[in-house]
This record gives C-alpha cells, structure tokens and sequence, in this order.
C-alpha cells in the first residue's frame, strides 16, 4: 500500500478502519463496569494515580535486575518424572497439585455471550489472493529485549512489552504515516525499505507488587493482550500475577491484579467474546478469568512444562470455539470448554516421528481447521483438527535455520508466516510438490536474533514482528518492525 493514502490520521482512520477509536461514546461498556468492580473493591485495586518515573533509559538498575530474571529456563526446577510425548520418553518436571477454583468460581463467559466480531473486516483482496509482498517501512526503536505486543483492532494503538519493566504504547497512525523518520544512521541497521520510525505516544512502569506504593519492583513483560477498542490491556508479570490497566481513561492505572499462578505469566490470550482472560504460566497451568468478577472460571491442566502459546479456535469454524494450548517441552492440547471441568484435554496431538519434544509457538488457520506447531528441529507440524494424532504433514526449513519461535498464519487460507533465528520466511501451503521449487519466500527485515512474537491485525493489512526470548533461549537483536502487507502487483 502506497504512502499517499495516508496524509492525514483522521483520514486513514474513518476511511480505512471505519470510525474513531477515541470516541468513548461508542463503547459498550467502561473498565470498571466490565471488571464488575469499582475502585474501592479488592481484588488488589488500587485507586491512586502512578506517581511520576523517570525514562526507561534511565532505570538502568532494574534493568540490571530483570536481565538476571530472563536467564534461559526452558524446564522448570522441579522433581523430575519421566514422560512421553509421541514416541519420545523425555525427564519432565511432574505436575503440580491442581490451582483451586475460587469460591465461587467465576462464569465461563465465552459460553454466555457471542464472540466479538472483528471491528475491521479482512479487506477481500486480501483474502483472496495467492500470495503476499510483506514490505517493512517501520521500525520501533527499542533497547531492550520485547517478549509481548499487542493492538487494538483497527490499529490505533500498539502495545509491546518486554525486559526493561515497561509497557509503550505507540501510536501506529503516526508511524505510518511518517510523522516520524529515522535518521540516517537509524536506518543503518535496517533494510533501504525501513524508513519511517515508530511513534511513542506514552509508556508506563510495569509494577509487580500487591499495591502500586509497595516500591518501584518492576517487572519484565512476559506476556500482553488488549480490548479491541483499547479499553484496557492485561500483561503477565514475574511472579505469576496479572495486571489490567487502564488505556482510554486515566491511563497507566491499574485497576485489577489477578493472583493465582506462582510463576511468569508467559502468555494471555482475551476470550472471542472478550469477558474473559485465559493465561498460561511457568508453573505448567492454563487458566480462564472471568472478567467481570475477576474470578478463575476453569483450570486447564495435564501440561507437564511451562504453557509456550494459548489460541482460540477462529470464529469462522461456525461452533463454539475450542482452546488450544502447547508447552515447551512439544504437548499440543484441544479443550473443548463445554466439557465438564475435570474433563482431560478432548485431543491430544503429538509431534513428528523423530521429532524433539519441544514447542514454542502455535497458530490456528484462518479457517479454524488446521493447526500449526513450530518444533525445535528447523520444522512446523501440520495438523488436521478431524484427524486426532500424528502431523499430516511437516513444513521442513532450511538446514540451520534454527527453531521455529513465532507463527501466524495468513487471512487468505494458504500463506504461513515462520520465524526462526536466521530469518522470517512466509509458506505457501499449497505449493505444489517437487523438490526444485521453494516453497516459501524470504520476508526481509530479521536476521540473527530470536523473534518473540509476529502479530497479524484483523484486515490483514500489517504485520508486527518483535525481538526477544520471552525468558527462555535465544538472544536478542532487539529489531521491532512494522510491515505493510498488499496484493501481488
């Protein structure tokens, strides 16, 4: 997409996404409201505005700190047992006793309420066409690793989060617009594409303490998930809380803290109909908040390593949608909400002959009827929902190109974006077999760094990549760009 239809913020926001995001009136409900709880409730509240702080390249003491936190653990410290995945015995950390509901436990709000629909519609260019030209313009300049980001559905606002103990929040309109260039040497580390600069509209402390006067205890970002309109975001703290604060009003404030996991938060994913809250953490649970109370609706356990990605089925399947969630040591669960509780996982997929038990990012078609695993051994696993067990097919990259860490998959049905240590690569699914034609196509950009995260907004129209570990193994370039994504010309 050219530059020039996009001269003025009000223009590209009324014309390309179809309202103001601002306009408070056309909300449906308030944080507080939603919550189910004003500011005087527990919950771990807190009504008292952030006092101010200094600039996160200043706080280079807890940085200091948080870099000792984000050291390699890929399995937990534990008493080992022995368990299998697929044909493979693997020493993995045995189960915990089972995180207690709360009484009373919350609603599971995706069964009450209809899932949300997209805000922005897939634009049907998009959704038709073969392939893509994925071309970086943006690059959010950071110096620190970025485990997590989020966005609002039409793109206003940008959320990233990651070692450092701050969350930014960037203006995406006027990033791409280039309100803001880089300069020179800016645009020495990039590719010639990268020219325009992301724009930092606020940021604020991550602060991991039961009450927010409780000292500067900053903690990385694990993990992040934000309303579609920008109502609030939730982020994933070191000791296993959960924070909701505020974005359209009084923002920065934190309003809840949810405690139940022991250990990083290291992902939270909203419910389809955006009551709800499902995290997973270090300590090997997954668990669904009701938002309205702030109370745990239902445990999802049976994972015997730290929870490395949590997905809700795509709406277009036409049923109530399923969770899925995978862990790092290569366990690929189904849940079917509408089971009774202590139901186990309704299917279970399990890796590749040959394959090493391991997993860190996973991703649902566009359609709701595959599913994509990334695995350490340079590969992806392709499964079909109807056909519970082994892969129907594996997505082989290239000889050392490292494990794969993010995936996301496309609006048109066949293309897959992979990112692994040596490059971002986006898959043609049907791409026909023969062993002289590739397959994929190099997106330009990253190279030598692990990417955290690749997020694709709701109209296909761009796409986010970020750099960081996450608190597990790799290491940081801490290159964050932003891409616009268009038909083939």
């Amino acid at each position: 997409m050219s530059d020039e239809g996009f001269n003025d913020d009000d223009v590209l926001e009324k014309e390309l996404f179809g309202g103001d995001s601002d306009d408070a009136d056309a909300m449906d409900m308030d944080v507080d409201g939603m919550l189910g709880m004003d500011a005087a409730d527990g919950l771990g509240i807190n009504g008292d505005d952030q006092p101010d702080t200094p600039a996160p390249e200043d706080a280079k003491d807890s940085a200091k700190d948080d870099a000792t936190a984000d050291k390699p653990a890929v399995l937990p410290e534990a008493d080992t047992a022995e368990s299998t995945v697929g044909d493979t015995k693997v020493a993995a950390a045995a189960p915990k006793a089972q995180i207690e509901l709360d009484d009373p436990p919350g609603a599971l709000t995706v069964l009450e309420r209809p899932a949300r629909a997209p805000s922005v519609p897939v634009s049907p260019s998009l959704a038709t066409c073969a392939t893509y030209e994925i071309t970086p313009t943006m690059a959010f300049l950071t110096t620190t690793s970025v485990h997590a980001v989020c966005a609002t559905d039409n793109m206003r606002w940008v959320f990233s989060g990651g070692s450092d103990g701050y969350i930014r929040k960037w203006d995406f309109f006027a990033s791409v617009n280039g309100k803001q260039m880089l300069t020179l040497g800016q645009r020495h580390a990039h590719v010639d594409s990268v020219t325009k600069g992301g724009v930092c509209a606020s940021y604020w402390d991550h602060v991991d303490a039961a009450t927010e006067t409780a000292g500067e205890a900053l903690s990385p970002v694990y993990s992040l998930a934000a309303h579609s309109e920008g109502m609030w975001v939730a982020s994933g703290m070191r000791s296993g809380r959960i924070a909701l604060w505020s974005v359209r009003h009084d923002e920065g404030r934190r309003v809840a803290l949810l405690s139940k996991h022991d250990k990083p938060v290291s992902v939270l994913c909203k419910s389809p109909d955006e009551f709800g809250l499902v995290s997973g953490s270090w300590d090997r649970a997954a668990l669904y908040w009701d938002l309205n109370c702030g109370r745990v609706a239902r445990v999802f356990s049976g994972h015997t390593s730290q929870v490395s990605a949590v997905t809700w089925q795509p709406a277009a399947a036409g049923v109530t949608p399923r969770l899925m969630t995978t862990s790092i040591d290569g366990q690929c669960f189904l849940w079917d909400v509408r089971r009774p509780a202590a139901d186990p996982p309704a299917e279970k997929y399990d890796p590749a002959v040959r394959t090493p038990p391991w997993a860190a990012a996973a991703c649902w078609s566009a359609d709701g009827r595959r599913l994509y695993v990334g695995r350490r051994n340079n590969t992806v696993d392709e499964y079909d929902v109807a056909m519970v067990g082994r892969p129907v097919r594996s997505l082989k990259l290239p000889m050392n190109s490292g494990p794969v860490t993010a995936l996301a998959a496309m609006p048109n049905g066949r293309s897959l974006v992979c990112a692994s240590t040596d490059n971002v690569r986006m898959w043609d699914l049907q791409a026909p077999v023969d062993r002289r034609a590739v397959p994929f196509q190099i997106i330009p950009g990253h190279h030598g760094g692990c990417v955290s995260a690749v997020f694709v907004d709701c109209s296909g129209r761009y796409m986010l990549t970020m750099s960081g570990n996450r608190g597990w193994e790799g290491v940081s370039n801490n290159t964050c760009l932003g891409y616009q994504v268009t038909p083939p010309q």
